[in-house]
């Protein structure tokens, strides 16, 4: 009797840490921003790609001919593009603010919103831009990975003089 009450409080015991392993945290998104934005400032296309995926979308937002474009890109896509664009700067950095981290009420995944800024040289030019940026998080095979970025994208100085 004593047995059985031991493999079935373990049983228990293992199905709750089952459970709670298919749930993404706060911690397990911070350590995937903090990695990612690290491999940004090294300008580590492979790195960012560990953390992206494998239904990963970009959509980027900008402004043209006076209207808003959208670009949709899949994972290859938005890696190729950010492989190209290391090439062409001669300086990049960017700085984080405003984080908010909210995990979806089934615990399944999770959102961020922040602010990003990034300073970039390209062609002796110094280009600051802002944009708030909207990311979904999820378990992929027990790892916490981005699935989608959004946001809206100013182009140009929009730092207040």
């Amino acid at each position: 009797m004593a047995k059985s009450l031991t493999v079935t409080v373990w049983f228990v015991l293992l199905s709750f840490t089952a459970h709670a392993a298919d749930q993404i945290t706060r911690e397990q998104i911070k350590q995937v921003i903090s990695a990612t934005d690290s491999a940004a400032m090294e300008h580590n296309t492979m790195i960012i790609g560990t953390y992206l995926g494998n239904s990963f979308e970009r959509i980027i937002e900008f402004p043209h001919e006076d209207q808003m474009a959208k670009v949709r890109l899949n994972k290859l896509e938005y890696l190729q593009l950010v492989d190209e664009g290391w090439s062409r700067i001669a300086y990049y950095d960017h700085q984080r603010d405003n984080l908010e981290i909210h995990i979806m009420p089934d615990g399944l995944s999770g959102k961020t919103h922040s602010t990003i800024t990034e300073n970039i040289v390209i062609d002796g030019v110094k280009v600051t831009s802002r944009f708030r940026e909207y990311a979904i998080y999820q378990l992929e095979n027990g790892r916490p990975v981005i699935t989608q970025v959004s946001g809206h994208t100013l182009l140009g100085d929009t730092t207040p003089q």
